[in-house]
């Protein structure tokens, strides 16, 4: 019998766990109020010796919209603070969008920087999972669940008229990307028997979704290169997540064979992988949250590089759970950062021993 930590209102909850039948037993009793949080994670942690620390004291999840160059130096922020999280730039870099939460609920905002708003795009009670920009910028495409499941949607990103419906089906999808020449749509798409999946749903012609990858593994997180002949994902088929590279014809019907070939990008483990403009280099996550690069070659064939650490991102980089974007150029880098504030920092951490007997 395991114990599940979880926040709930600011408190730090534990509720007894059935590790053999993973079902959740008995109620969940609280171990410390007030325990603070950053975005979808809280200020806790525990140990094997039965040993647990949290912190208390600024509980809030607010973060602020922050811009890296690629040494790691800030180079100032836009936007408002808030609680928000996805953060996804626009092909021309001046817009962002970001999922806000409200009463449990995400919606699309957009960030204009060179106005210095933040105004709301999508309304209405139902949760957004994730948001994306179409190649050209003109769209933003999202997943929404208005009739329980999570369906795919798009929208004028100028906001001239209402979203319409992409693809509808009875599983859980998350939008990856956008071929730049707009005629695919990459997904995520979560089968209880191959778990998480990437498709391909054509944008013209019949729209018809095929499987791009569809393994025993876990794969998502996933972008077409700049000429849309490739595409970079995480995947954990070696125990851990790490970066991949396949090749995409744009007239594909069917799923990626294993005999198109793969390469292995990251070797450290890594996930949440961009292309520069050019396609000559990709950038990823390392599993302590460096951002890392690597020059890749895609012409005659695949080839990458070593990878090289540009700098630490910001805390609370959580896979599937981008809080960043960077710019075509590969300069600046934005990144959700936790908000200055001085009683958070000043904050106490608690240490508890033996705290399942709690």
């Amino acid at each position: 019998l395991g114990r599940l930590l979880f926040m709930r209102d600011g408190a730090l909850m534990a509720q007894p766990f059935e590790t053999s039948r993973f079902e959740l037993v008995g109620e969940p009793v609280t171990l410390a109020e007030g325990v603070g949080t950053y975005g979808m994670l809280g200020f806790f942690s525990t140990s094997n010796n039965g040993a647990l620390v949290y912190r208390t004291g600024g509980g809030s999840a607010a973060g602020q919209l922050t811009w890296f160059d690629r040494q790691g130096k800030i180079l100032g922020t836009a936007g408002e603070r808030g609680t928000y999280t996805n953060p996804a730039l626009a092909p021309d870099g001046m817009r962002a969008t970001v999922l806000r939460s409200d009463a449990g609920k995400n919606s699309v905002w957009l960030v204009d920087f060179s106005r210095g708003t933040t105004t709301r795009f999508t309304f209405g009670s139902a949760d957004v999972g994730d948001a994306i920009w179409s190649g050209d910028g003109k769209r933003i495409i999202f997943t929404s669940n208005p009739s329980g499941t999570y369906d795919l949607y798009q929208k004028p990103a100028d906001g001239s008229a209402e979203e319409e419906l992409l693809l509808k089906s009875d599983q859980l999808k998350d939008p990856e990307d956008v071929s730049r020449d707009g005629r695919f749509l990459l997904y995520m798409s979560i089968d209880p028997k191959t778990k998480a999946d990437l498709w391909v749903l054509p944008l013209t012609g019949d729209k018809k979704p095929f499987p791009f990858l569809q393994t025993a593994f876990d794969e998502h997180s996933a972008k077409f290169s700049p000429d849309d002949h490739w595409i970079a994902y995480t995947s954990d088929e070696s125990g851990r997540d790490e970066i991949y590279v396949r090749r995409f014809s744009p007239d594909a019907t069917a799923a990626s064979s294993e005999s198109s070939g793969k390469w292995q990008v990251s070797y450290a483990g890594g996930h949440e992988p961009w292309w520069s403009g050019d396609g000559k280099q990709l950038y990823y996550l390392t599993l302590e949250s460096k951002i890392t690069v690597v020059d890749v070659t895609t012409n005659p064939s695949f080839l990458a590089g070593p990878p090289t650490t540009l700098f630490q991102a910001p805390p609370g980089q959580t896979t599937g759970v981008p809080t960043g974007d960077y710019t075509v150029d590969g300069k600046r880098f934005l990144f959700l950062a936790p908000a200055e504030q001085g009683s958070q920092a000043q904050a106490p951490f608690t240490v508890v021993l033996n705290w399942r007997s709690k």
